[in-house]
């Protein structure tokens, strides 16, 4: 909700002499004007202009969060994120990997941390913020960005999309030093011992690098297999979907998508694996194996591994390790399967690429079997994740007793076709399920594999109302009587495009005698959208139904018309969008306020207090205003105003429960707000120019 006009025209007066001039306004009809502070207390600022590049090179969006503080740390080879800690905002970059936008961001900021779980890029960049602006590019970031590939390296192309012949050339005239990227027609070398099998190298051969040669791949000119073998544009669609389904906003893989599963093949036909990158700094080698449906291998030692990939490192980077010179495969690498029939008894007799159906094929990963190392990452873990239930061992030989795999499917629309999706977890630290990702491009047919839909729901932290509930009589003005914190939710695709927005208003225990109601206006409601209500109490796990309405008229919901009788709890207000007809950008505003309805059927007009400059609702006792403390004038559009220092409400934008404990302190109850917080008095008589801070304990 727009806050009067005339309050911000009085603010620009007040900038521009130096004093209030309240002349402007002049005395109303029956009414005595009161001097005001023409201060509007806001902490947020509309206008960021936020620019962030990231240097991709697949056509292929790249999430991201901004955050106001460092959001995690690297453990291992893994960035992890703190618990609690919310972005201000999240979002995609187009899929030439840029964003830029005016976006609404708390005042307070002067620097901010720009997160990213893209296995492809920086996981986290840091920007100083410049008045109204925001700029990041991963370019700035060389030393660790991950992204794989320059346009003046030919050889980290996406290889798909060149012609392998030339690929290979360019590698003989370009050998490094210690001969990392020399293709040998023989002498290959063969990954670490596996110490679980003999792993098959017959479909595959390759250099000391691990790098597969041009007859193990199926390249963009191979026409009589092209559509097994995935394009720069799929590619990156599929890349996407791995963002929105495993990490996007998550600490760890959902555990709805772990499973142990190997496929089963249910009309025959030919098979490719496509390699889409992974998220380690470990050397590992990724194999296959095929049985008849019902008569799963008892371990490992009888799976008769065929090997893929002996070394899936594809050029890890961060501050700490550098994958470049242990580099064994490229994004986009296609490989074209096949069917061993009498493998069992060591006889490549039979070969075929055709699968047969009635069987089913599984996947592993042989943790760090790749000799040839990142340097200092990991040790010689003989850690397999497998797809199949009971294969995968730990460390200590120990079985697995969950899923080392997340198996799924995409359907794309533009091709009609479904691409089996394969995220493995080498080791115990992170459970990302990045480690090495795949897709599966088949002429057979493959059932049962779950679908999946890449929207995305991402939480941002908006901030912490406050309110005083003596208006319009003087408070103590500790703006703690009623505090709720707004979360904003949105499902969104790798567009932006939005189809659900929602507010969670979470409440605090207080020490006020006093009744205060809690509703929200909503705005940007169309007549297509959908509402629902929710509630969730202190110690319930779950939301239940919340028995309320949606007031057209005045564009409110009640959330409780007592705060204190569900002291801690948490409401939420959800708009659904028509599917389709999705918005591209935050369209609904919820704005909180605290009211006292007289009577049960609301026939009696209603106490209110809403932020500074707020209107209130059609329900509001307008005899009250003007009244103690109150210095509106509604015949002005301005309302909720005061004389002095405080505020009969405020927002306070990227505000956290750790911010305000002061608040929320029973030993600070009555304390006015500039004794608890030493830089608030400067923030105030600034106008907010100085001391925006003044209330994060972080800062």
């Amino acid at each position: 909700m727009k806050k009067s006009s005339l309050i911000a025209v009085a603010t620009a007066l007040l900038a521009l002499s130096g004093c209030a001039d309240h002349s402007a306004f002049g005395p109303q009809p029956g009414q005595d004007e009161k001097e005001y502070n023409h201060f509007d207390f806001s902490t947020v600022n509309n206008q960021v202009a936020v620019n962030i590049e990231y240097s991709v090179n697949l056509e292929a969006g790249v999430f991201f969060s901004i955050y106001d503080q460092e959001p995690g740390s690297w453990v291992e080879n893994a960035y992890v994120l703190k618990d609690g800690i919310q972005p201000l905002y999240s979002g995609w970059t187009s899929k030439d990997g840029t964003f830029s936008a005016s976006l609404s961001l708390p005042s307070y900021l002067k620097k901010v941390y720009v997160y990213t779980p893209a296995m492809f890029s920086t996981r986290i960049m840091e920007a100083e913020v410049n008045g109204s602006q925001i700029n990041v590019a991963e370019k700035n970031y060389a030393s660790q960005a991950a992204t794989r590939a320059t346009e003046e390296n030919t050889w980290g192309a996406f290889i798909t999309d060149i012609d392998l012949d030339d690929w290979f050339d360019w590698i003989f005239n370009h050998q490094s030093g210690n001969n990392n990227y020399s293709y040998m027609v023989a002498g290959k070398t063969r990954p670490a011992e596996y110490n679980d099998g003999n792993w098959k190298d017959w479909l595959v051969t390759y250099n000391t690098q691990g790098m597969l040669d041009k007859k193990s791949l199926i390249g963009n000119n191979d026409k009589k297999d092209e559509d097994l073998y995935l394009g720069k544009q799929l590619a990156g669609k599929l890349y996407e979907v791995h963002q929105a389904v495993i990490n996007v906003n998550q600490k760890e893989c959902p555990q709805e998508l772990r499973s142990e599963y190997d496929m089963l093949i249910t009309k025959e036909g030919e098979i490719a694996i496509n390699f889409l990158g992974g998220s380690t700094c470990w050397n590992s080698s990724l194999g296959y194996y095929v049985y008849r449906d019902g008569q799963k291998p008892a371990s490992l030692d009888q799976a008769n591994v065929v090997l893929v990939f002996p070394n899936t490192q594809d050029g890890f980077k961060t501050k700490t390790y550098n994958g470049e010179s242990t580099k064994g495969v490229f994004t986009g690498s296609c490989v074209k399967l096949k069917y061993y029939p009498n493998i069992a008894s060591g006889s490549k007799e039979g070969a075929t690429y055709k699968f047969p159906a009635g069987y089913r094929i599984g996947f592993v990963l042989a943790t760090n079997a790749w000799s040839n190392r990142i340097k200092n990452c990991g040790s010689n873990y003989r850690v397999r994740s497998a797809t199949s239930s009971g294969l995968s061992v730990d460390r200590n030989g120990k079985i697995f007793d969950v899923p080392r795999t997340a198996v799924y499917k995409y359907k794309d629309k533009d091709t009609n076709k479904d691409y089996v999706m394969v995220s493995f977890e080498d080791n115990t630290d992170d459970n990302n399920f990045s480690d090495v990702v795949f897709t599966l491009t088949t002429r057979a047919t493959i059932d049962k594999i779950p679908d999946v839909d890449p929207k995305v729901e991402v939480n941002e932290l908006k901030g912490i109302y406050a309110f005083e509930d003596l208006w319009p009589a003087k408070g103590d003005y500790d703006m703690n009587d009623v505090m709720t914190k707004s979360t904003y939710t949105k499902l969104i695709d790798s567009k932006n495009n939005i189809y659900e927005e929602s507010y969670t208003f979470k409440t605090y225990g207080n020490y006020a005698t006093l009744v205060s109601g809690l509703a929200v206006r909503l705005d940007g409601v169309s007549a297509t959208d959908k509402l629902e209500f929710y509630v969730k109490s202190a110690d319930a796990e779950e939301f239940s139904v919340l028995n309320t309405t949606y007031d057209t008229n005045d564009k409110v919901v009640v959330l409780a018309n007592d705060v204190n009788n569900n002291k801690g709890a948490e409401y939420k207000v959800k708009v659904i969008h028509a599917e389709k007809s999705p918005v591209e950008k935050q369209t609904i505003e919820a704005e909180p306020f605290i009211f006292r309805a007289k009577d049960a059927d609301d026939k009696v007009a209603w106490w209110e207090v809403h932020l500074t400059g707020y209107k209130p609702t059609s329900k509001v006792d307008t005899g009250l205003f003007n009244t103690g403390d109150d210095c509106s004038q509604p015949e002005k559009d301005i309302y909720y105003v005061r004389k002095g220092n405080y505020p009969f409400a405020f927002f306070l934008a990227g505000a956290t429960d750790e911010d305000l404990s002061p608040m929320l302190d029973p030993n600070n109850e009555s304390m006015p707000i500039d004794k608890l917080y030493s830089g608030y008095s400067g923030w105030v008589t600034s106008n907010g120019a100085t001391n925006t801070d003044w209330y994060k304990s972080a800062q």
